[in-house]
């Protein structure tokens, strides 16, 4: 399982301590950008990627990557917090596998991507504990865009 940390540099690195090799929020090169990111079509919004990452502080943050911005809007409901991005697809099979974030102090269980209804998708957080995330969403320099969904300690 590879788990990534928030260094206090700003370095991500993974819970065995080898770099990490997925995605990395912001990035201004192109070595972290996702699977076949030049094959997604001009103008589609598009999930690209989910991510996991852990704060030294003690935070949490998933990250959802995405072509373009996304307008979302978010549901809970007793042990789930859902967060809904509209007439989003998904763009490769591999994102709907789950983020297993049991083993880490953070108010989720798990993360999974799902399909919710003809247009939309749905982040879907199994939580441990009740706790509300602050979420945020901004353009990187990588031209990707990011919404974080973040946990304090």
């Amino acid at each position: 399982m590879l788990a990534v940390v928030l260094g206090s540099a700003g370095a991500l690195a993974s819970a065995d301590s080898s770099p990490y090799a997925g995605v990395t929020p912001g990035s201004e090169n192109s070595e972290n950008l996702p699977p076949k990111a030049d094959e997604i079509p001009q103008g589609a919004l598009m999930l690209t990627w989910p991510g996991f990452m852990m704060h030294k502080d003690g935070g949490s943050c998933f990250f959802i990557q995405t072509s373009q911005p996304v307008e979302i809007a978010t549901q809970k409901s007793e042990g789930q917090f859902e967060l809904v991005l509209r007439n989003t697809q998904v763009y490769l099979k591999n994102n709907y596998l789950p983020l297993e974030t049991q083993f880490f102090d953070t108010p989720v269980v798990r993360a999974t991507v799902q399909r919710k209804a003809a247009k939309d998708v749905v982040m879907l957080f199994e939580m441990r504990e009740d706790a509300t995330p602050t979420i945020t969403q901004s353009k990187a320099k990588d031209g990707f865009n990011y919404v974080f969904v973040k946990f304090g300690p």
